[in-house]
């Protein structure tokens, strides 16, 4: 059943994650519009391995910040669909979470979907406190992401300024951050974001823009349920999801994780 939902993804260097990613949006849309802009780890070779006809791969080589606002540019230029949905490599869902963002684009009322987060810490059941690195949107706060877009209402979409802090602008120069609270749907639930993880088998230290470093923190235990993706049938060279966090995970976090907090009081 068509869902009126394209997902974008521009991918590099993701091999931890990016199978888990694609697979927990796949049967909640209608095509898959995949960019991958120069890996050198697996991640090319797990999004092949991927059989679905609303997978559209494709690659190329980027050399600026500005090089992958252009390939989001492409994307939306390439979407037929009502929506959009935006999806990074270290990101997946729950069906349940998945199951709520379509029930709420069904309404027809909203211009866009912010999606809630779980910063991982060490492994799949831990999280960053909500405190830590919030934003503010819509009069929320929070570990919040802008996620689907809708085409129809938001005409004319294009994306400014020079990754990551690219935004989305619609027609009159209306930035989708400021659209009214009313035209926006925050979800109740949240997804799985893996940026504080070990994304790439080839490690932390890569050549790429805005690639966060492995986090050593004690953070808070996860409620959640883990998404159903996590217990698929998977390729032998995809990862393990569910190896916890080590005795020397815990203890240097013990240490690490006061001094943090203190930090955070006195900036």
């Amino acid at each position: 059943m068509s869902t009126g939902v394209t997902a974008h993804m521009v991918v590099k260097n993701e091999d931890q994650w990016v199978w888990y990613a694609i697979n927990s949006v796949l049967p909640h849309i209608d095509s898959f519009l995949i960019t991958d802009t120069g890996s050198s780890d697996h991640t090319i070779e797990i999004i092949k391995s991927i059989s679905s006809p609303k997978i559209i791969f494709n690659q190329v080589k980027i050399l600026s910040r500005e090089d992958v606002s252009k390939v989001r540019q492409s994307q939306i230029d390439n979407t037929k669909t009502k929506w959009f949905w935006i999806v990074d490599g270290d990101e997946v869902y729950s069906d349940t979470l998945a199951k709520e963002i379509l029930e709420a684009i069904s309404i027809d009322k909203y211009s866009a979907i912010v999606v809630r987060r779980h910063d991982l810490l060490g492994d799949i059941y831990h999280k960053q406190i909500e405190t830590v690195g919030t934003y503010e949107m819509f009069g929320e706060t929070g570990h919040l992401l802008i996620r689907l877009l809708n085409n129809d209402l938001l005409k004319g979409l294009v994306v400014k300024g020079q990754y990551p802090q690219e935004s989305y602008y619609a027609l009159g120069d209306e930035k989708v951050n400021n659209l009214d609270k009313k035209k926006v749907y925050i979800t109740k639930h949240s997804l799985y974001h893996a940026m504080y993880l070990k994304r790439s088998s080839l490690g932390g230290n890569l050549p790429m823009f805005n690639r966060g470093k492995y986090k050593v923190e004690s953070g808070i235990q996860i409620t959640d349920r883990v998404p159903k993706v996590f217990k698929l049938p998977r390729p032998k060279f995809v990862p393990d999801p569910f190896t916890r966090r080590g005795v020397g995970y815990e203890i240097v976090a013990s240490v690490v994780t006061p001094i943090k907090n203190l930090k955070r009081k006195l900036l």
